[in-house]
This record gives C-alpha cells, sequence and structure tokens, in this order.
C-alpha cells in the first residue's frame, strides 16, 4: 500500500513516509548500516584467509618463462638465471617422479607372472 503512494509521485505523502521512517530512528538506521558493512567486511575477511591456506600449484613452465623474461631484461645474471633453471627442473622431476610412484600398484616386482601348477 505505502508502495503504491510513492508510485503516484504524491510529494506529501512520500514526505510523510520518509518522516515517519526516520523521525527520532536516525541512530538505529546508521547502526544497522554500519552493522551490515561490517558483516559484508567479515565475511570477504573470512574467504581471503581461506585463500590463503589453500595450495597453489605453480606451473614450472610458466616460471621458468617469466625468468627467462626477467634475464632477457637484464634483472637476472645469466648465472642466476641458470641456478633457478636447475632448481626448478629438479623440483619437477621430483615431483614427476613421486606421481609416477603414486601410480605404481603395490605388488612386487617378481609376481607379476602366475605359473601354471
Amino acid at each position: 500500500m505505502t508502495w503504491i503512494y510513492l508510485a503516484r509521485g504524491n510529494q506529501a505523502v512520500q514526505q510523510k513516509l520518509f518522516k515517519e521512517l526516520f523521525d527520532g530512528h536516525i541512530v538505529e538506521w546508521v547502526l544497522a548500516v554500519l552493522l551490515i558493512i561490517f558483516l559484508i567486511w567479515l565475511i570477504v575477511w573470512i574467504v581471503g584467509r581461506f585463500r590463503e591456506n589453500e595450495v597453489r600449484h605453480v606451473d614450472a613452465r610458466e616460471l621458468l618463462l617469466q625468468f627467462a623474461e626477467m634475464q632477457r631484461e637484464g634483472d637476472l645474471t645469466d648465472d642466476e638465471f641458470r641456478s633457478i633453471k636447475k632448481r626448478l627442473v629438479d623440483s619437477s622431476e621430483d615431483n614427476t617422479e613421486q606421481t609416477k610412484k603414486e601410480d605404481l600398484p603395490d605388488t612386487p616386482a617378481g609376481n607379476d607372472q602366475q605359473t601354471p601348477g
């Protein structure tokens, strides 16, 4: 019913309605708005904290490309780039070997064939 008066554009009714809503209740409205702002901030902060704890997978190729670009720009020396490249290649090989070991079955190597008998 109130929205009908607002939609029609009756100035006196609009002023009366807003006066009833805000008259003597300004402090409550301000506190309500501040509470909503605080809750939004709290939700954003909590989500940010959970995202900080996520394991971030960084592709070694992407890192190598970024470091190669830094070397071309002169931010890294050749020795620094070689050292970083060696570490990245070694860590990616370790990760590859570890995933291969996890994918292998747990059976002993010599028991793959069954002998009749």
